[in-house]
């Protein structure tokens, strides 16, 4: 009896294991051959030209299921400094996607909290599902949560391919 029922459990643990490495791999699996060019899911490199700011590069990484981070290059301005940005996003069909992301801003020289930032885009991948366009506002707001100001943007942006070391 005592064998049998280490054999059990053996026999299930083993299967419980299996479970979780193909249930782990086949799920990776099916997100890679699921996943459309003309969706934005992965990392790009934008350029953003917004008048009053000129323009400047950032990173992006859009998740599957609507998860959105980045980081750009003026969030390191010392009257404008952010924390990296975090969203959602939509697709819309097409080719087309919507995103929405906040950023928390801060003095650079105190540290000390100065509000909250929203940016707001519309943009449609190209065919090759390797760049996108598209334009947005963004407004910033103090700690009260009160407009102090706002413009629009323009953006481009290019998807982050792998590539083999040594190219």
């Amino acid at each position: 009896m005592k064998t049998k029922l280490r054999h059990l459990f053996t026999s299930a643990g083993l299967i419980a294991l299996l479970s979780i490495a193909l249930l782990g791999s086949s799920t990776a699996a099916f997100a890679d051959q699921n996943a459309s060019p003309r969706e934005p899911e992965g990392s790009w490199l934008y350029t953003v030209t917004a008048p009053g700011f000129g323009s400047f590069q950032g990173i992006e990484t859009y998740s599957a299921g609507g998860g959105y981070s980045e980081a750009d290059q003026l969030s390191f301005n010392p009257s404008l400094v952010a924390t990296a940005g975090h969203g959602a996003w939509k697709n819309t069909g097409g080719g087309k996607f919507l995103l929405t992301y906040l950023n928390i801003t801060f003095d650079g020289y105190t540290g000390v909290p100065t509000g909250t930032s929203r940016v707001r885009q519309a943009a449609t991948i190209d065919k090759t599902g390797n760049s996108y366009n598209g334009s947005g506002d963004f407004n910033y707001f103090d700690t009260g949560g009160n407009l102090v100001f706002g413009g629009t943007f323009t953006i481009t942006a290019t998807r982050i391919l792998v590539e083999a070391p040594g190219k």
